[in-house]
Formats: C-alpha cells, structure tokens, sequence
C-alpha cells in the first residue's frame, strides 16, 4: 500500500484522500475519475467530496434571515467604500487647495518648531 504524499500544509481528510489517489494513478485525473479499485475504502471519495455527506436544507425563515445578512452587510460594504471615497477626494482638494506652508502641515502644532536647532542642552 502507498504512504500518503508529503504534505507541506494540513488539509481536511477528504483532500488528503485526493492526493493520495492521485498519487496512486500517476497523477492522472481521468485516471481517478476511471479508477477500477472499486474494493478500496478510499473510492468513494477519490473525487475530492464525500458522497455521504447530506445537502444542506434551510427552512424558510433561514434563507430569509441569510439573505438579510448579506443584505446588511452589502450596505455596511458600499458605505464604507463612498466614505473611503469622499475622503479621499476631500484630501486631495484640500491638499491643493491649502495655503498652509509644508512644515505646518507636517508638524499639525504637536512639536516645537525651531528655526535651528540650540547650540547646548544636546547630550
């Protein structure tokens, strides 16, 4: 029997089976989709899913609160991205538009400003 591939990152088990077909039939994808092993355990699931695994069903009340999720969170995404937007744009014309000399603008008031720096008191 072939020991699973070296894998550099973990990966959900149903993955792992992949690669491991994969590896079996030479790397051959038609390989595995016509894999003839059908006394193999691993057959099942040599396509990358599980078959057993039931679909998901949601009730009613479920799509509608999903949809209003997805509703909100479109809402919470646009605005964001025109106050990003109207930021940006605002920046920019009151970057052409200030009268302000560069050091005010760099400084904003928060460190003393002097015209050279003072000959003592450097250590």
């Amino acid at each position: 029997m072939n020991v699973l591939p070296d894998q550099s990152h973990p990966t959900n088990p149903v993955k792992a089976i992949r690669a491991y077909c994969l590896e079996c039939c030479k790397e051959s994808q038609q390989e595995v989709k016509l894999c003839p092993a059908t006394e193999c355990q691993l057959h099942p699931f040599r396509m990358g899913k599980n078959p057993y695994r039931k679909p998901r069903t949601l009730t009613e009340e479920q799509k509608q609160a999903l949809t209003k999720g997805r509703d909100m969170f479109n809402i919470a995404k646009s605005s964001l991205i025109e106050s990003e937007n109207e930021f940006i744009s605002h920046g920019s014309i009151n970057s052409h538009l200030s009268t302000e000399s560069d050091e005010s603008i760099v400084n904003s008031g928060r460190y003393p400003v002097y015209d050279s720096f003072p000959e003592e008191g450097w250590d």
